[in-house]
This record gives C-alpha cells, structure tokens and sequence, in this order.
C-alpha cells in the first residue's frame, strides 16, 4: 500500500491546476488519471468540437498554448497541451488507474483503484461530472438505435435517415447542424433555445465578458439550471435551420416518438444530447453529502474533513466552467487544503 499526502482523481484541468500548485508548495501528491493517455477525455469527444473560449482562456499556470492566443483551440489540441503541461513540469500522473472506491477509516483515506491502494489524508476529486450520460425514461421504450453525445464521433456514427435530435444545449446544437447536412433532422427541446452570436465586434464574446467582470460572478440559478446561451458562429446558424424544431417527447412506441400536443413521428435513430448526472457511488463515506447542488454552495469543500471536488459546474463563478477559471478554483481549494492543515 502506497501513502500519499494528496491524492488527486482525475488529470483534466482542474486536477493538473492543482497539481501544479501543490508541486510548487513541495507537496507529496499523486494524480490518478483512468485514461490510458493524459487528455483522452477530450481525445474521445466528437471529432469537430472546438472550445468557444480562445487560447487565452484556455490554457493553465505558467504554461501557455502554443498556438495564437485569439484561436480557438480544436480538442485534440486541447489534449496534446494536457499532456504537454504534464511533461513539462514533470507531475506525478499514473495513467490507466480507474478508482474503484475511496473510503476512510481514523482520520485516513483508502484508494482503491484498478492496479493497488493508496492511503492519503487528503484528496482531491477532480474527475469531472460527465462519466453517467442521462437519458430520459422514455428510452426504455424504443426499439431502434440510439447514442448518447458522449458517444458521438461523427454523422459517421448515425444510421439511417430520419434523426431525432433530443437536447437544448450547445452540443445539440453543435452536432445538430453536423448532421442537418447529411440526414433529415428534427430537433426536440424542451425549451426555447437561448442563442447568442460567439463574436461581438470581431471579438469573442467570452473574452469580452472576462474584462467586463461578468465571468467572476456567481451563477444564476437559471444559468445553473438551463446553461449557456448556444453560441453562434461560422455556418451554425445556417445549419441549424435545416432542423424541423419539435416540441418535448412525451413518450415513445418502438420507433414512434409523441411530442407534447399530441404529435407523432417515426424516426430510425436518436442522438440524445441531454446531458450527464453526477456518480458519486465510488465515495463509502457514511456522512458524504453526495449532492453536486450542496457541494457548489460549499465551493467544492465536503462535509467530509479532508474531501475536496473540483469541476463542478459552476462551482464559484461563471468561469468554472472555463479553463481559465477552473485554475482558480484550483487555487482556492488548495489554499483551503492548508488553512484546514494550520487549523
């Protein structure tokens, strides 16, 4: 069994953030990463995302991306510079190491993961919230192919011509206008899009947003709970107009799909981008919270002495959600981490 001061779960932004910043401090810390290859998790994502944020806003301390600041970095880019930052100041990542179970025992934390046991006095859960696709209930009901986003690589991975698309945020939207160009689509929400154009002026709008403070807010609870605008740029609008809007599934019969009013259509797949729930089943710790909502109001800080999350959604601002601002949370909790040690 291998003791560690700090373990980290999870080698995305927010756990090679706070990696670096324990590194600095000359923290005894390792980073267990379940992917075969640091930035996989980005690697595995449909093949023409791109981040809406530019370089700027997307890179980590002390290292920035080599490319132009004001681009927008393609997501295999996004998991070479992971994998880079990890290189070039040498962090203590196990790579192919799945967490199995965290619990604790006198004051101490037990890893078990899929290769040993680690005891720790602190971590760090920093693996993010998008391992569990959601789907509706409805699905149960179906009798032809359908994917979840998460497993979404290109119009590749859809089969035959009708499509429904379920889903209201920016990656619906986003393979949406993908597909539009290939099959016939009809795209179900259940609510009104919210759009906004990417650019302002020739400018990104999140950039923007940054120097005007709007990012270092907290969240609304409507943001929290409906998300960003969809964010407009090159031919998505376009595209997206291709798309035969429909209303909120009701229910579903074998290929027949009941839109509320009582519409009804026969589609031969479905692409549901209906999002991620947390899974929290790994943690057996009795007093463990397990609520993402409790554990924002906490700013990441467990009831649970010495348990810490990162990468929650909107977790102190706005800019969580962004690369530049995970780092901060990162700050924040490892601050944390040492005034809980010199209390």
């Amino acid at each position: 069994m291998v003791h560690k001061e700090i373990v980290i779960i999870g080698a995305g932004q927010c756990g090679l953030a706070s990696g670096r910043l324990l590194q600095k401090k000359n923290k005894d810390f390792l980073i267990l990463e379940k992917n075969k290859h640091v930035g996989d998790n980005w690697r595995k994502r449909y093949d023409s995302l791109s981040l809406f944020t530019p370089a700027e806003l997307s890179s980590l301390p002390e290292l920035p991306m080599a490319i132009s600041p004001k681009s927008r970095p393609k997501k295999n880019q996004i998991a070479d510079y992971f994998d880079r930052y990890v290189d070039h100041f040498e962090l203590p990542v196990s790579v192919n190491e799945e967490v199995r179970s965290i619990s604790k025992e006198n004051g101490v934390f037990t890893i078990k993961t899929s290769l040993q046991e680690y005891t720790a006095e602190k971590v760090i859960h920093a693996a993010g919230y998008c391992e569990k696709p959601f789907y509706p209930e409805w699905v149960f009901d179906l009798n032809i192919p359908f994917i979840h986003s998460s497993d979404y690589k290109s119009p590749l991975s859809i089969k035959g011509k009708k499509i429904l698309l379920v889903g209201t945020g920016n990656s619906a939207a986003q393979i949406g206008a993908e597909l539009t160009k290939y099959f016939s689509v009809d795209w179900s929400t259940n609510r009104k899009p919210n759009f906004s154009s990417l650019h302002l002026l020739g400018r990104n709008i999140l950039t923007i947003a940054k120097k005007l403070g709007h990012l270092e807010k907290p969240a609304s609870e409507k943001t929290i709970k409906k998300g960003e605008a969809i964010y407009l740029f090159d031919d998505l609008k376009k595209q997206l107009k291709k798309a035969k809007r429909k209303k909120q599934v009701l229910k579903a019969d074998g290929s027949s799909i009941t839109f509320e009013g009582g519409e009804s259509e026969t589609y031969d797949f479905i692409l549901f981008a209906t999002g991620f729930e947390p899974n929290f089943d790994f943690i057996k710790i009795p007093e463990f919270e397990g609520d993402v909502a409790q554990l924002r109001k906490q700013e990441g800080v467990s009831q649970v002495p010495g348990l810490y999350f990162l990468g929650i959604p909107y977790q102190r601002s706005r800019s969580s959600q962004l690369i530049y601002g995970s780092q901060k949370d990162a700050a924040f909790v490892v601050e944390h981490i040492f005034r809980d040690k010199e209390g």
